[in-house]
């Protein structure tokens, strides 16, 4: 099975059918055509990186040998595609995307299947809203009931 992160755009979140599926972990087309990936997800700042990188592999070749370079290139587009999902998932939130899930099934479709038919399409508002009213009190404003069980050294609740 495989682990998709769900993300919505941040001006229509109720949106399905703009919702993006990203997969977790290993990307086979970040591995083999690295540039072209980049590029089809307009990761540009990640371009620039991995120019970098380039140049790097190709002074290593310069300064110890072909096959050094050719271990340090292998070694660094093994790591890129390791990664490349994440670095797709912070540019998604940098251009202001939220995360509103995650789903898991054999492909693609099956997870977005088990998203949407198991209701979990919920709005974004009250989400974020319960989030606000619990960071609006304080530790010591914040209501709790006598019942509540103690973990600890201190039989009674602080006040």
């Amino acid at each position: 099975m495989r682990y998709f992160s769900v993300h919505a755009p941040d001006d229509e979140p109720d949106a399905g059918e703009r919702y993006l599926f990203v997969k977790d972990g290993f990307s086979w087309p970040a591995f083999f055509v690295p540039i072209l990936w980049i590029l089809w997800h307009r990761l540009w700042l990640t371009l620039v990186w991995y120019i970098v990188f380039v140049l790097v592999v190709a002074w290593t070749g310069r300064l110890m040998g072909d096959s050094a370079a050719v271990w340090v290139a292998l070694l660094g587009n093994v790591l890129f595609a390791l990664e490349a999902n994440n670095l797709r998932r912070l540019a998604l939130e940098e251009r202001g995307w939220i995360e509103v899930g995650s789903s898991f099934g054999r492909n693609m479709e099956e997870a977005e299947a088990r998203f949407f038919g198991a209701g979990a399409k919920t709005a974004i508002a009250p989400v974020k809203n319960a989030v606000i009213a619990r960071a609006a009190y304080t530790p010591e404003h914040r209501p709790h009931s006598a019942d509540e069980s103690i973990i600890g050294l201190f039989p009674e609740p602080e006040r």
